[in-house]
């Protein structure tokens, strides 16, 4: 058995997108940058982002499209 675990604070790129399957299950996508930032060997100031991609369902997509939108900050487990 293994187990992956993810937990992310990062802020929201764009207003979810929202949609019904044909069962009528809402689902919400979400992009958030998280970024990383660090002092390299030189003394110089780096920054990295990286985009994920978060699909939310039912119950969840609902929150999503009620409370989220671009540049809010969020913690996902």
């Amino acid at each position: 058995m293994s187990l992956n675990k993810v937990m992310l604070i990062g802020n929201v790129g764009a207003d979810p997108e929202v949609r019904y399957l044909e069962s009528q299950a809402k689902v919400a996508r979400l992009r958030i940058a998280t970024t990383e930032s660090y002092t390299d060997r030189n003394g110089e100031k780096r920054e990295n982002t990286e985009w994920h991609t978060v699909t939310c369902w039912r119950r969840l997509a609902d929150l999503c499209e009620k409370y989220v939108k671009k540049g809010t900050q969020l913690y996902i487990e």
